[in-house]
C-alpha cells in the first residue's frame, strides 16, 4: 500500500503540472532562501560591498557587456553570460504591425518568420531566440523635443498656439512600446572543448548580423538595428528603477550609465512579488499554450498597453531543434498518436485530432520545416507608493484576463520572482543552461 501511495502522490498533478513533491520542494527552497537572507540585495555606497557599485543581482551577477564589429564594420554590443559561456545579441525592431496589412501580406510575414526559424535551426551555436515587447507610459519628453525643433521663430501666432496645444494634449497619457529580438549563442572550441573567447565569438556572430537584419525586415520587423552598450545599460536601469525614466529623458546630452551601475540599489524577492528600487513587479510563466489555432490577433491584447499596468513586459522564448532532431521527434509523435488511437475501443475526437496533427507535422518536417518549443514570461510593474498592493493586484487581474482571452494559462513564478524578472529582461538569459546554487540546484543537476 505504501508503494501505491507513493505512486499516487507522484501521479496526481494540478493544472500547473506539478505534484505534491514539486510543491513541497518549491516551498522549502523558498523558506531556506528567506532564512539565509538570499532574497535580499543591497548595493551602492551604503551596502556592505566594496566599490560602491549598483551591480545586477542574483542570476545576472556574472553578465557583462562587450563591444564588437559586425560583418559590415559597424559596432555592436554582445551580452556575455560568464556562468554559461553564452553570448547574446540584441536587435531593436520596429514592427509594422498587421492592422492595415492585407491577408497576403500577413501570410508573407508568417512565411518569412518561419524562414528565419529554419535558418537559425541550421546555424551552429544558436541556443535560444527571444522576442520581448515592453510597454511603458510615455513621458512626452521626446514628443515635445521633436515638435520644438520644428517650430520657427517667425511662425504665425495661431500656428504657434496650435502647436503648443498639441504638445499639451498629446505629449502625456500615451504609451510607448519597444520590441527587442535577442539571439543567444554558445560556441565551443572543437580542439579543447572550451568556450570561445569574446573576440572569436564576436567575429562569428558579427558575420550573421547583416543577414539577420534582412530576414527580420522580411518578417515585418521593420529596420532592425543592434543596441549599444549605453542603450542596454539604460534599458536595464529603467527596468529596475522605473522612476528614473523621466529623469534620464529630460537630461540634456543623455548621461552615460555604466553597466556596473545599471542594477538596483535595493531589492527584495517575495513569494509572489518582487520589490526593486521604485517598482513592485510580478512575473508569470506560461503553463500551457493555447489549445486552439493561433492567429495574428491572438496575443494582440496581451502585448498591447493595459490600463491598470504602469509597465508590462512580455517575453516569448523559442528553442529551435536542429533538422535531424526535428525529423526524429516528428516520427515519434506520429507513432505515439497512432498507438493512442489503437488502444482505445472507440477513438475519441481528441485522439483523432492528435493523430491528424501528428501526420501534418511529419509531412511538414519532411518538406523542410523545423520543430520549435516556446515559452512565455510576463512581468508587470507598478510604482512604489500608496496602495501599491492594490494597484499590483489590479494590474495582475488585467494581465490574467488578457492572457485568458488568448487562452494562455499563466501561473506566477512562486518563490522565484527575482529569477523570473531577470529572465524576462531582453538579455538572452538561457535558464536551461543555468543551475542555481543550493538545494534546488542539486535537485536539478
Amino acid at each position: 500500500w505504501s508503494g501505491m501511495g507513493v505512486i499516487l502522490v507522484l501521479a496526481i498533478r494540478d493544472r500547473e503540472h506539478r505534484n505534491m513533491v514539486d510543491r513541497a520542494v518549491e516551498k522549502r527552497t523558498w523558506m531556506a532562501a528567506q532564512r539565509t537572507g538570499a532574497n535580499l540585495y543591497r548595493s551602492g555606497l551604503l551596502a556592505p560591498i566594496d566599490g560602491g557599485k549598483a551591480m545586477l543581482p542574483g542570476i545576472l551577477s556574472r553578465v557583462v557587456l562587450t563591444s564588437a564589429l559586425d560583418g559590415l564594420g559597424g559596432e555592436f554590443c554582445l551580452v556575455r553570460h560568464s556562468h554559461t559561456g553564452e553570448y547574446s545579441l540584441l536587435l531593436s525592431c520596429q514592427p509594422q504591425g498587421a492592422s492595415l496589412a492585407d491577408d497576403d501580406v500577413e501570410d508573407s510575414y508568417v512565411a518569412s518568420w518561419a524562414g528565419l526559424m529554419e535558418s537559425l535551426a541550421s546555424e551552429t551555436g544558436v541556443t535560444q531566440l527571444a522576442v520581448t515587447v515592453d510597454t511603458a507610459p510615455d513621458s512626452g519628453v521626446r514628443f515635445r523635443r521633436t515638435l520644438s525643433k520644428r517650430i520657427v521663430e517667425d511662425a504665425p501666432e495661431l500656428a504657434a498656439r496650435a502647436m503648443a496645444q498639441i504638445m499639451d494634449l498629446y505629449a502625456t497619457g500615451g504609451a510607448s512600446s519597444s520590441v527587442i529580438l535577442t539571439l543567444t549563442f554558445r560556441y565551443v572550441d572543437v580542439r579543447d572543448g572550451k568556450f570561445l573567447e569574446p573576440e572569436d565569438a564576436a567575429r562569428r556572430i558579427g558575420q550573421l548580423v547583416p543577414n539577420l537584419i534582412r530576414r527580420i525586415a522580411d518578417a515585418g520587423g521593420g529596420t532592425a538595428r543592434t543596441l549599444t552598450i549605453d542603450e542596454i545599460s539604460r534599458m536595464v536601469r529603467v527596468s529596475y528603477d522605473p522612476a528614473t525614466q523621466d529623469t534620464l529623458e529630460q537630461a540634456d546630452g543623455q548621461p552615460w550609465i555604466e553597466w556596473e551601475d545599471a542594477g538596483p540599489v535595493a531589492c527584495e524577492a517575495g513569494w509572489d512579488h518582487y520589490r526593486h528600487d521604485s517598482g513592485v513587479s510580478r512575473t508569470w510563466e506560461m503553463c500551457d499554450p493555447p489549445k486552439s489555432n493561433v492567429t495574428s490577433s491572438t496575443l494582440a491584447r496581451l502585448l498591447g498597453p493595459l490600463s491598470d499596468c504602469d509597465r508590462k513586459r512580455v517575453t516569448v522564448v523559442f528553442h529551435v531543434l536542429p533538422p535531424d532532431k526535428t525529423a526524429f521527434m516528428a516520427e515519434q509523435n506520429r507513432q505515439r498518436a497512432a498507438n493512442q488511437v489503437s488502444q482505445e475501443k472507440r477513438a475519441t475526437v481528441r485522439s483523432m485530432s492528435q493523430i491528424g496533427k501528428a501526420n501534418r507535422q511529419a509531412v511538414e518536417t519532411n518538406q523542410g520545416a523545423v520543430m520549435v518549443f516556446f515559452g512565455m514570461l510576463v512581468t508587470v510593474t507598478v510604482s512604489r507608493g500608496e496602495q501599491e498592493s492594490q494597484r499590483l493586484e489590479a494590474a495582475s487581474r488585467a494581465v490574467e484576463q488578457a492572457a485568458g482571452g488568448a487562452k494562455i494559462d499563466l501561473r506566477p513564478c512562486y518563490g522565484a520572482q527575482d529569477t523570473g524578472f531577470a529572465a524576462s529582461l531582453p538579455l538572452g538569459l538561457n535558464v536551461r543552461s543555468y543551475t542555481p546554487a543550493g538545494p534546488l540546484g542539486r535537485l536539478l543537476s
